[in-house]
């Protein structure tokens, strides 16, 4: 074989390659693999679908033209009063969370979120009206995704209608982007919800998706282990099927290295082979 033929002329060529030169090439390789998947891992913000939204959670409601543009409305009963509902929304609009929210105020005029003044009873007893914005790497600012929020008064908790719209001319698809927005944004308030997700309009449901998400989050994907995505996850076992042949390599080599302070040469191995 062309390893036997190695051992017996002893070439280190690039056909050739003596164990401790494999061993580096192979560590070099699998370095570079987890290089590339802790990148995969870290380049998208957490709330948003990307371009491959198969690998991401909560991504799998796409919808399409549902407001002319894409856009999605939810709506779910929280066991939180009105007043902390809305004040656990705007905190995590106003910070940032992963970068991408921003929260709406301002202008000219500019109407004020509490709208208690005004004992509105019906439809509902409306209590605080909000705005905010969604931010992707290639839409935002005034192209960001427009959200929409307001909180009635249920019972002793409170009902929260969600919407959010792909903000830009001509988006007729959002990947399901504007789900994943909605419930990304309700998980990082810490409100448990006390009722499903109820999808009132668009999130996909012209097209057949279904109206009522479990506990104000979409089905579990099993493209997403543990909070990676799989082909983050096929990257890391690419790595260590790297790792692993590397270090039979330097064994073997270790091995091979005390076999002939034992005083048998290769040549005497492969004739033992035989």
């Amino acid at each position: 074989s062309r390893l036997h033929t190695c051992i017996r002329t002893r070439r280190t060529s690039f056909l050739c390659p003596i164990p401790e030169n494999m061993a580096r090439l192979l560590f070099a390789v699998a370095a570079l693999v987890v290089g590339a998947a802790v990148a995969t891992a870290h380049t998208t913000s957490p709330s948003i679908c990307g371009d491959d939204p198969t690998y991401v959670s909560d991504c799998n409601h796409p919808d399409l033209g549902s407001c002319g543009n894409a856009c999605c409305v939810l709506e779910v009963s929280l066991p939180a009063a009105p007043t902390e509902v809305y004040s656990r929304l705007k905190d995590v609009l106003s910070s940032g969370m992963d970068g991408t929210f921003e929260y709406i105020t301002g202008g000219d005029p500019s109407p004020k979120d509490d709208l208690r003044p005004y004992k509105i009873d019906q439809p509902k007893p409306f209590q605080f009206i909000v705005q905010g914005r969604h931010n992707a790497p290639q839409y935002n600012g005034e192209n960001g995704d427009i959200l929409d929020f307001n909180i009635a008064a249920l019972g002793s908790g409170s009902s929260l209608r969600m919407f959010s719209l792909s903000r830009v001319h001509g988006a007729l698809g959002d990947a399901g982007q504007n789900f994943k927005t909605l419930s990304f944004l309700l998980q990082n308030t810490q409100l448990a919800p006390s009722s499903d997700f109820t999808i009132v309009h668009g999130c996909g449901k012209a097209i057949g998706v279904s109206t009522a998400i479990s506990k104000g989050a979409a089905p579990a994907e099993l493209s997403v282990i543990a909070g990676v995505p799989v082909s983050t996850l096929s990257f890391m076992a690419l790595a260590s099927v790297a790792l692993a042949a590397a270090a039979a390599v330097v064994t073997g080599r270790s091995w091979a290295a005390r076999t002939v302070r034992a005083g048998a040469s290769s040549e005497g191995l492969l004739k033992a082979e035989v």
